[in-house]
């Protein structure tokens, strides 16, 4: 795990010391978009400085921290009812109909070898804590009901401003119980000094994988393990205590906002088991 002046964050972003790269090709930014979405990620409390329109898993919306949500699923965000208090997980969580749940996990073949590998060792990080939640990795592409409940893509992104993304979910889970269909890794990071080990990008997948199933950032009051101090606030997805866990930054937790977690810590297993 590098420590020097790189931060490394799970699905967020890394600090490190390189020139940014520009092209004209490149994503609109925050002043080209329109008002009322900004002020309804704002009214969820997300931090909308490099916010983005892109097309993200076959869709056109917003790129806001690691998260990518369509226009509908904003509306959706400020529809919904807001639980101001004080691990957090979001209002809508994944349903469990009877005992357990099978959720299908596919990861993008474009993410080669590590990519396979970092699934496989995810998936088991999260089965080995026996909860109501199970996965289970299928061929990716598939369609229909063969179609992966969470899939696993590859997206490529440039640094810029001195961060570069890692990794993006697209969004929380559905107001029908079901988890939210995916998350991207970025494959620029693979050509970069701080290229990932399988250790890291499962890390970061299993950060992603929280955001599927309902975790918000631990520290999502302050996002003090980037450095910052911007409450991202309740969202009106919900910032929900989970009764047990600490109710500030856990440095440690896999779902900080920034790393250097890669496994789950006892207050992160808690939650998991509070929840599935």
């Amino acid at each position: 795990m590098k420590k020097t002046k790189i931060l490394f964050l799970f699905a967020l972003v890394i600090a490190f010391m390189i020139s940014c790269n520009s092209s004209e090709d490149e994503t609109m930014v925050k002043s080209e978009i329109p008002e009322d979405i900004l002020l309804k990620l704002k009214a969820s409390h997300f931090d909308v400085e490099g916010a983005k329109i892109i097309s993200f898993m076959g869709e056109s919306g917003i790129a806001v921290e690691d998260m990518f949500f369509t226009f509908a699923q904003i509306d959706e965000l400020a529809q919904a009812s807001s639980e101001l208090t004080k691990q957090y997980r979001t209002t809508n969580l994944v349903s469990i109909k009877g005992s357990s749940r099978e959720i299908t996990v596919s990861v993008d073949p474009a993410l080669g070898t590590i990519g396979s590998q970092a699934l496989d060792v995810m998936l088991d990080m999260y089965n080995s804590e026996n909860l109501r939640l199970t996965f289970r990795r299928v061929a990716f592409g598939g369609r229909g009901k063969n179609k992966a409940n969470i899939e696993v893509t590859e997206f490529y992104e440039l640094e810029s401003g001195g961060f570069i993304t890692l990794g993006r979910a697209a969004g929380f889970p559905t107001r029908k119980g079901d988890p939210a269909k995916g998350f991207g890794i970025n494959s620029r990071w693979f050509e970069l000094s701080i290229s990932p080990t399988v250790a890291e990008l499962a890390g970061t997948m299993a950060h992603e994988v929280g955001h599927c199933i309902g975790f918000r950032h631990t520290d999502y009051q302050t996002r003090e393990s980037c450095g910052s101090n911007i409450n991202e606030g309740s969202a009106r997805v919900g910032a929900i205590h989970i009764a047990g866990t600490p109710t500030g930054s856990d440095a440690s937790s896999l779902m900080q906002s920034c790393g250097p977690a890669n496994s789950f810590n006892n207050n992160d297993v808690f939650a998991l088991n509070a929840l599935y």
